[in-house]
């Protein structure tokens, strides 16, 4: 549907640079429209901001390369595409919530232990006793790793869930990124998988790594499900990992101990409804429940 009366700003790249004439704001019409033309170097920056709503910020580029005026802009010789309608997602704030928040979350450093199971209570953010602070096994890791050099290595993980009922749903692709909230707000009744299987490895050069997960957008994950006798779920935790789970390697150089050898280190990006059945993972921004967060707020729902 159509949102009228929403502030919009647009900044052209401006084709001058300091010509002060490269922004533009306004309001949406009737029928949601914002018309801006200008002359720039192939790239804007807009902002769409209304009350009640999450700001979208779409990424807009032109493609110069196929403009023969060069950096001449003209309505024979312009951008591709020309003129073109820019479809912009608005969404609605709901019912959001505190919540556990951990970003880019190392879980308990160093891998303590390499080819065994380790426990990881996602409440605490830690592996379980006798190796962290944790005391419920959420997830269940193995990692194992192949490691030749600095520039040739191999990660991997075996992630499952132990509970009946407890597992992930992979989210292949997001739907209206261009939204400050960009994964769905309610988390899924059914399909979840007990396990998954991670690696990284290097390329050649050792500068980059190869994920088996590809380019997906994170997942979905359900915890201490209990059922009833006829497999009715009666209580759950939901949440949403927001990033690739991310593995790395330590070598035995930044090791004091000759003892030492390569060990790995397991993260992800999480949030962790506290509530115990509900599946709503909108963040409220305000109130990060992760007791070591140094700031409560945090700018992502």
């Amino acid at each position: 549907n159509p949102v009228p009366d929403a502030d919009i700003n647009v900044g052209i790249d401006s084709l001058f640079h300091a010509d002060g004439h490269n922004n533009y704001k306004g309001k949406t019409d009737a029928k949601g429209l914002f018309a801006v033309e200008s002359r720039g170097r192939g790239c804007t920056d807009v902002v769409i901001k209304k009350d009640g709503y999450y700001p979208s910020r779409p990424e807009v580029k032109w493609d110069g390369d196929l403009n023969p005026g060069g950096e001449v802009m003209h309505k024979n010789g312009g951008f591709r595409p020309w003129n073109p309608t820019i479809d912009v997602v608005l969404k609605k704030i709901g019912k959001p919530i505190p919540m556990i928040v951990r970003p880019n979350h190392q879980v308990g450093g160093i891998a303590p232990k390499m080819k065994e199971w380790l426990g990881v209570d996602l409440f605490v953010g830690d592996w379980v006793k006798p190796h962290g602070k944790g005391k419920i096994s959420d997830m269940l890791i193995l990692l194992e790793e192949a490691y030749t050099d600095e520039r040739r290595y191999k990660v991997s993980a075996q992630i499952k869930f132990p509970k009946d009922g407890d597992g992930l749903i992979r989210i292949s692709a997001l739907e209206g990124k261009e939204s400050l909230l960009k994964f769905p707000r309610i988390a899924p009744e059914k399909n979840y998988i007990n396990e998954v299987n991670v690696s990284i490895e290097s390329d050649d050069t050792g500068l980059s790594k190869k994920s088996s997960l590809g380019e997906g957008a994170g997942y979905f994950f359900r915890i201490r499900t209990n059922k009833d006798k006829q497999g009715n779920i009666i209580s759950a935790h939901y949440g949403k990992i927001v990033k690739n789970f991310k593995l790395n390697i330590v070598s035995r150089k930044f090791s004091s101990d000759p003892n030492f050898r390569e060990a790995s280190i397991f993260y992800m990006s999480y949030y962790l409804n506290p509530n115990n059945n509900d599946a709503n993972l909108e963040f409220d921004m305000k109130n990060n429940l992760a007791p070591e967060a140094k700031w409560k707020d945090y700018p992502y729902p």
